[in-house]
């Protein structure tokens, strides 16, 4: 390249680069919060998040330690970062200018395929509860809190454990893959507790269309997307949902009183999985990683839901009462683990300018981002090891020096989009650990064990995902009965309160 070259290049370049300066700063308010990483206007933070990844928010939360909440700017959008624990309560009380709704339906359009005339009936309401999202949200809330129904779900996916673990009676121990055969247990319990006795999932084409579409394999010339949504057309078009679970029988009731498209309702179904195994699976693998990987909490765990148990002469039962009432160990190591291994991210739609908390203006189209793994690397809130995995952080003692803010804990979000399966996922994912603890002793198939590394995870998740699966065997514990097992509930389940902001 000539000199007279390189000059134009690099006269071009700095022009631009003057250019996108300006246009960042004379379109930022100074009322809104300050503007950050803007050396490179617009692409500074783009490149942030593909270096730090999923540390990305934390690092910004320790390098911006004094800004309560930021703006980033990005090509054609504002993200208002909320930095401060403070102000969290503050967003989720304005639910209705923050809207949460319009994530959902660019959700629905974009992942499940949704046709313009669903979109257009998703976006005519998005606050009251006229509207779908809404109106969902209470439509089917009542199915998936304690009640008759919930008890159901888990006396179903008690049922599906059991029948997966009297398989394996070889003394000597059976292999298995952990993540892969975990999966598949959830994957089981959940679509055959919420489906019904006419579960689409159990059949073997349906269930490897849903795994290469919520994978992301998308094969040259093959829509995964319809193959998928194939498994659900029968099952809505057969009436079978109405012998499903109560909350899949409202889930349908209501799309047909929103005058969903009948094309569409299978999609919309297919999609009630993202939300009831994407996490529920890789949570299930770090708490009974966590439990049999350290001696001393598997034998503290181990006491604690033995004393839950009742055996009778055709089958042995475990109280699920006990197990989120009286098993403090477990259930700090089952908190622990979405603290730890949390990657969720609670964003909002800024409907109209706002002030929020009567200082920082929000303008209109701009997204409020509140991160999970941001506060849960706070060692403010969580102590000086907050980098480690520490099973005791949540148990409650006499001696705690300190309470943990509920605000602080994003493992189920928070304000009205606090995850409404959240009991359900608790009950299957202690359940599955509980049956583990009573009847097998947990070993790795070589070696001791190796944590897994987790660089790979999808962020799209919320919950960290191994990059590699973890080879262990399953050894009958000895003197353990062969009978069936059978779960009770003896009172109310407190597990969750924790998380009731």
């Amino acid at each position: 390249m000539s000199n007279s070259a390189f000059v134009a290049v690099l006269g071009v370049a700095a022009a631009s680069y003057g250019f996108f300066l300006a246009l960042l700063r004379l379109t930022q308010d100074s009322r809104e919060p300050p503007a950050v990483l803007q050396t490179l206007p617009f692409l500074s933070p783009i490149f942030g998040m593909i270096r730090w990844s999923m540390e990305f928010y934390p690092y910004m939360r320790e390098w911006y330690l004094s800004l309560p909440i930021y703006t980033l700017r990005l090509p054609g959008a504002r993200l208002y970062v909320n930095n401060s624990l403070d102000l969290i309560p503050t967003v989720q009380r304005q639910w209705r200018t923050l809207l949460f709704p319009p994530v959902t339906v660019k959700a629905v359009k974009v992942a499940m395929g949704a046709s313009d005339s669903a979109i257009a009936i998703l976006e005519q309401d998005m606050v009251t509860d006229k509207g779908f999202v809404p109106g969902m949200v209470k439509a089917t809330h009542p199915t998936m809190s304690n009640g008759p129904a919930l008890d159901h779900l888990n006396a179903k996916a008690c049922e599906v454990f059991d029948e997966a673990m009297r398989h394996f009676t070889n003394p000597a121990g059976t292999n298995v893959s952990m993540f892969q055969w975990i999966g598949s247990q959830i994957m089981r319990a959940t679509t055959d507790a919420v489906y019904g006795p006419q579960n689409p999932l159990r059949d073997a084409a349906n269930l490897e269309a849903w795994q290469t579409f919520s994978s992301g394999k998308l094969s040259p010339g093959v829509n995964t997307l319809s193959e998928a949504s194939q498994s659900t057309l029968g099952y809505f078009a057969d009436g079978d949902y109405k012998n499903g679970s109560a909350y899949i029988q409202k889930f349908t009731q209501h799309c047909i009183d929103q005058k969903i498209p009948k094309s569409d309702i299978p999609r919309f179904l297919l999609g009630t999985l993202f939300n009831n195994v994407a996490n529920t699976i890789p949570a299930a693998f770090w708490v009974i990683y966590r439990i049999f990987s350290d001696k001393t909490v598997m034998e503290a765990c181990h006491a604690e839901v033995s004393q839950g148990v009742t055996e009778g002469s055709e089958a042995s039962t475990i109280d699920l009462t006990h197990v989120l009432n009286s098993c403090p160990l477990l259930l700090s190591t089952y908190h622990e683990v979405f603290r730890y291994y949390g990657l969720a991210n609670s964003v909002r739609i800024v409907s109209e300018d706002h002030m929020l908390s009567g200082q920082y203006l929000l303008k209109k189209g701009g997204l409020v981002m509140m991160s999970a793994r941001a506060q849960h690397s706070n060692p403010a809130e969580w102590g000086a090891n907050v980098k480690e995995f520490d099973y005791k952080s949540f148990a409650k003692t006499e001696n705690a020096e300190k309470r943990i803010n509920p605000v602080a804990f994003r493992g189920f979000g928070g304000g009205t989009t606090l995850c409404p399966g959240r009991h359900f996922a608790t009950s299957e994912i202690l359940l599955l650990a509980t049956l583990l603890l009573l009847r097998f002793d947990v070993q790795p198939k070589d070696g001791g064990w190796v944590h897994p590394s987790t660089a790979k995870s999808s962020q799209a998740e919320a919950v960290e995902q191994p990059d590699k699966d973890v080879e262990i065997k399953l050894i009958p514990r000895v003197g353990m009965s062969q009978k069936p097992w059978r779960v009770a509930f003896s009172g109310r389940r407190d597990a969750e309160a924790l998380v009731q902001e």
